[in-house]
């Protein structure tokens, strides 16, 4: 954790650093018009249907599930995290198989600022920083455990669902979002505390 911190800090400086702070807003048209499937306008005016966001969601999810279910590097990434020095000694490569997780998310982060972009039509070198804690709640609320080896994707989509939802209905409520933040805190600390005392019950029982 000290070390995902550290190198978040170096790598946003880098980034402040080459962009200069510059925001964006000339994107092509084709990109800000975007594409919807199973486009519906109602009376109104208003358009419904799958944009870019939900697509992109599907397209992760089912690539990931795949990855993480279907193929040996995802049975193995399940078995690094749940004990580094037993998946060694059975010959994996734990620096290829690191390069790969760091690099996947490199490749998720990307696709989620593209999103990102296509949403509120520009690009700022601090858009979405501060969301680590937010990540995290939702990991934590899905069922993963921090010190690796389990965790499912649906949980951790159940665990989005329900902080989307939680805040959702915080604004809906006029809360400020200060409060937002103290909840999302509690709530990482009750979660982490509830899964490190099953386990340790787990291992009392044995």
């Amino acid at each position: 954790i000290i070390i995902t911190i550290s190198t978040l800090n170096i790598f946003y400086g880098l980034l402040l650093w080459f962009s200069k702070g510059v925001w964006l807003y000339d994107f092509p048209a084709w990109f800000e018009s975007g594409f919807m499937l199973f486009k519906y306008t109602d009376a109104d005016g208003y358009d419904y249907g799958l944009g870019l966001p939900m697509l992109t969601m599907f397209a992760v999810l089912a690539l990931t599930a795949f990855i993480m279910n279907f193929t040996t590097v995802g049975r193995k990434i399940y078995a690094l995290g749940g004990n580094r020095e037993s998946a060694s000694r059975l010959g994996f490569s734990v620096l290829l198989l690191q390069c790969f997780v760091y690099g996947y998310m490199g490749l998720m982060s990307g696709v989620a600022g593209v999103v990102q972009s296509w949403t509120v039509r520009t690009v700022a070198p601090d858009s979405l920083l501060g969301y680590e804690l937010t990540v995290l709640a939702a990991v934590v609320l899905g069922g993963t455990s921090l010190v690796g080896g389990r965790g499912t994707l649906i949980g951790t989509v159940l665990g989005v669902i329900l902080l989307a939802v939680l805040q959702n209905g915080l604004n809906l409520l006029g809360v400020s979002s200060y409060w937002q933040t103290l909840i999302t805190g509690i709530i990482i600390v009750v979660s982490i505390s509830a899964t490190a005392w099953s386990q340790h019950q787990n291992r009392s029982l044995l």
